[in-house]
């Protein structure tokens, strides 16, 4: 059966080098800042998440490969599987967390498109702050695709805990679950890529503000 599972959420913000001096570049490179710190657990998170996802596929592969007479072994190893997932679901509540948190930070970039006064400058704030806003929508449409899957992953280990599942309908369940995978990819990689476009987007702003306060 196919790996399942999210391995792949990697990109995050790129951390800004401190800045002296006032004006409106210092007050967003504070804002963006900010919000790279509020992401910290979101970052931290990540290790823990792939390495609970690779040992949960490889004791699933293994469950799997064990035989009917073997049902003892195989409920004990699904009720592993079952506390690993309900371990990413609490990652996962650590991660959405602080994109929230990271998300609040950032609204004050509102307060830097109100002072400043240079209609370049002031479109280009609102081009930052319509790419990070469309970013943390990616991540909640990720968090609800992920937690979906989750959930199809424990009814499938439950279901390895009944004796009188087949391996037809144990089968039916795992194609659903790498079929909600697929959405989970899709998901991360519409992040991944709204994260690049931020970071890009942020240092053009950020030079062009430079160039506009010399």
């Amino acid at each position: 059966m196919k790996r399942f599972g999210k391995m792949a959420m990697v990109s995050s913000l790129l951390m800004l080098a401190a800045c002296s001096g006032s004006g409106i570049r210092e007050d967003l490179d504070q804002v963006l800042n900010e919000t790279f710190d509020a992401e910290e657990d979101y970052r931290s998170v990540q290790g823990d998440l792939e390495e609970r996802e690779k040992a949960e596929q490889l004791l699933f592969e293994e469950t799997m490969a064990l035989t009917q007479e073997q049902q003892g072994e195989v409920a004990d190893q699904a009720q592993e599987a079952l506390d690993s997932a309900d371990e990413r679901l609490g990652l996962l509540q650590t991660e959405k967390d602080s994109m929230q948190a990271a998300e609040e930070n950032f609204a004050e970039i509102d307060s830097v498109i109100e002072s400043a006064e240079e209609e370049s400058v002031i479109a280009d704030l609102e081009a930052l702050k319509a790419q990070m806003l469309e970013r943390f929508a990616a991540h909640d449409e990720f968090s609800e695709a992920y937690e979906e899957l989750i959930a199809r992953q424990k009814e499938l280990y439950e279901m390895l805990q009944d004796d009188q599942s087949t391996l037809e309908i144990l089968q039916e369940k795992a194609a659903e679950v790498n079929e909600q995978n697929e959405q989970v990819q899709l998901a991360v990689t519409e992040f991944n890529e709204l994260t690049q476009q931020v970071n890009g987007l942020k240092d053009s702003t950020l030079e062009n503000l430079s160039e506009s306060e010399e």
